[in-house]
């Protein structure tokens, strides 16, 4: 009796467990439809020609793989409820698969886009061992990556800044971070950019964002630094709890880009004319109201213009 009492307890609770779940999950995707109308379907159509190689593989596989962060809000993180990859970078990842195919179809064994979880650590193998097809993941287009991938972009412009406690009042610039520790994700190129801007702060690394944000909550450092789309999407998930500097702190210019394998430059204008195409047909500005802009940001008073480099 007593064994049946106990596994009906834990069968009730499971039941409520799953309603609560099941519940969440569908106020998320009332939220998100409702963002959704108020912002529109992408104009978006498939490409009346695809240029043969990387492009048409991609298309004759069935299946666009990108390689996205899951731990970004706002940029890439995947939403615990309904387990959907959110952000501006899943966005691009969309339009360009409608580009591709004509439609977006994420579920199931016929999906035609595929998210794989990339770090700042492991991007650069993800593209160059076939992980991925491209990489959209806040993924600065710096002059020295060039020669060693093809970017196509970029499709947003931010730069570097920092993020504090919220009530800390010590740190109000770049300099103040003398003697203090700032973290960063490991293999990011923050870390450089910040051992430049201030020498004299104490750089600290762990896996992610998403740890460096929870060191920051914790008191364990003094500051995360990194781009500044990226620090604003945790002070939208906890404004109480962190407060990023001013943007006149800003003191790096941050271009977003898509890599790919080098060499792959008929590919990478195809993607630079869809970033042109949703430039033109206002899907940019739908794809930042769906992310950026439904969390308080701001449209960018200038937008991004690919750069169609020469080839390496």
């Amino acid at each position: 009796m007593f064994r049946r009492s106990v596994i009906a307890g834990i069968a009730v609770a499971t039941m409520a467990l799953a309603a609560a779940c099941s519940g969440e999950a569908s106020k998320e995707q009332e939220k998100e439809e409702d963002v959704q109308e108020s912002v529109g379907d992408y104009a978006m159509e498939q490409a009346a020609e695809l240029p043969a190689g990387f492009i048409q593989d991609i298309k004759d596989k069935g299946v666009l793989v990108v390689g996205s962060k899951f731990d970004q809000p706002l940029i890439g993180q995947r939403d615990t409820a309904t387990g959907k990859i959110e952000g501006f970078d899943a966005e691009m990842a969309r339009l360009l698969t409608l580009r591709i195919f004509g439609t977006v179809d994420e579920e199931g064994d016929d999906a035609n886009l595929k998210f794989v979880e990339t770090t700042s650590e492991n991007r650069e193998t993800y593209v160059n061992d076939g992980t991925v097809d491209v990489v959209i993941a806040s993924y600065s287009m710096y002059p020295e990556r060039l020669p060693n991938f093809d970017f196509a972009g970029p499709y947003f412009d931010t730069g570097q800044n920092v993020m504090v406690a919220a009530d800390n009042t010590d740190v109000q610039s770049v300099a103040d971070l003398a003697g203090k520790q700032v973290c960063i994700a490991e293999g990011s190129g923050s870390i450089e950019n910040m051992q430049e801007e201030n020498p004299d702060a104490e750089v600290t690394t762990l896996a992610d964002y998403a740890a460096c944000a929870e060191a920051l909550a914790n008191g364990q450092t003094d500051a995360v630094s990194t781009d500044e789309t990226i620090l604003y999407g945790f002070t939208v998930d906890r404004p109480d709890a962190f407060r990023v500097l001013d943007s006149s702190n800003i003191f790096t210019e941050e271009p977003y880009g898509i890599a790919m394998p080098l060499g792959e430059t008929d590919a990478r204008m195809f993607i630079n004319d869809m970033i042109d195409e949703a430039l033109a047909n206002g899907d940019w500005e739908k794809a930042f109201n769906l992310t950026f802009g439904a969390a308080g940001m701001p449209m960018p008073e200038t937008l991004p213009e690919p750069n169609r480099y020469e080839p390496f």
